[in-house]
């Protein structure tokens, strides 16, 4: 069974992903393909020609910080990025779900699951919510983002509340540490039934 884990920036969603890893599942992490992805030089040369050379550092790799901040700041080149990076993702994804035997369960975390239109790779999907404000707090403390910048990047994304409606199952991440633990090990039972 393959479970789709999404939510949204600074939601926590990775904390999720890391009490599934510590019960023993096995999680494919779209950020971390993304790192890997965007990494080759046939990919850094088409950021390159959309956002220019001033992202890239002196060894020739990409300031995360520098494209994040142009990537919100313009609708349209982050429509662009994301036109670039996606195909090789989900191709990626498509490649581990041929792969998955019926038995086991898989988790697919995946921030942008429903924006890239992958929820069709996964069996249930898990979404962990949080309130709006607690999200905008947790992305500037986090990335010590400006307000605007942090709302941006929320806002960029499909919102938690639909992303919640869509569901097999909602994570409720407003409480606490032990609180969300607990969530999970439930939400861990169940999948095993």
């Amino acid at each position: 069974m393959i479970v789709g884990l999404t939510g949204g920036i600074a939601s926590g969603k990775s904390t999720v992903s890391n009490f599934f890893k510590e019960l023993g599942l096995e999680v494919l992490d779209a950020d971390e393909i993304v790192k890997e992805v965007s990494q080759k030089k046939d990919t850094i040369n088409k950021i390159v020609r959309v956002f220019g050379k001033d992202i890239l550092d002196n060894k020739g790799k990409i300031i995360r910080e520098k494209l994040r901040v142009k990537a919100f700041e313009n609708k349209e080149l982050l429509n662009k990025l994301n036109g670039i990076i996606h195909p090789q993702v989900i191709e990626i994804f498509v490649k581990k779900k041929k792969e998955i035997s019926e038995s086991s369960i898989v988790i697919f975390d995946i921030p942008l699951l429903y924006e890239a239109e992958m929820e069709n790779l996964c069996d249930k999907i898990v979404v962990v919510y949080i309130k709006k404000e607690l999200q905008i707090e947790r992305v500037i403390e986090r990335d010590k983002n400006i307000r605007e910048l942090a709302e941006k990047i929320i806002n960029a994304q499909m919102s938690l509340e639909e992303k919640a409606k869509r569901a097999d199952i909602v994570i409720n991440n407003n409480g606490t540490l032990e609180d969300l633990k607990n969530q999970v090990d439930v939400v861990y039972c169940n999948l095993q039934k």
